[in-house]
């Protein structure tokens, strides 16, 4: 379990998981911090006259990003198929090609990322000691700390 001063350096990267979409019992697993300091060190981070806490708000900021990086995506490739192919530059297309690849990656990761999740907690319900599932997150699956 981690010690009481590792809060410095284990608070920022639990909550750029939590803004990535992981579970606070997750994300709990892999810092090996208990969910109960991760759940404080959330609400700590709430400023008393916002609705969400910073955990809530860089995970809601991120999905938005994210949702409108696609929305623009899909108008500038209905734009593009409405014109004339003619009337379509190089600049154009390589823009809206750079836009998919990059949505594409994302999907990618996301996807690696609830399979590691599933992985791990197959692992471990079969009885695999900590150290191997440790090993098995951060040298197989490339998470964990």
């Amino acid at each position: 379990m981690a010690s009481k001063g590792d809060k410095g350096v284990l608070a920022p990267q639990a909550q750029r998981l939590y803004a990535d979409g992981h579970s606070l019992s997750s994300i709990a697993d892999q810092l090996d911090v208990s969910v109960t300091s991760l759940a404080r060190w959330k609400a700590d981070s709430k400023i008393p006259s916002q609705t969400m806490d910073e955990w809530d708000r860089a995970r809601s900021q991120k999905r938005g990003n994210i949702q409108r990086l696609r929305d623009l995506f899909e108008d500038q490739l209905a734009y593009l198929e409405d014109l004339n192919a003619g009337d379509r530059s190089s600049a154009m297309m390589d823009t809206l090609s750079k836009l998919g690849s990059l949505l594409e990656k994302w999907d990618k990761m996301e996807k690696a990322q609830r399979v590691a999740e599933e992985v791990v907690k197959i692992v471990e319900k079969a009885g695999v000691t900590a150290e191997t599932t440790a090993n098995i997150r951060s040298n197989i699956l490339g998470i964990g700390a």
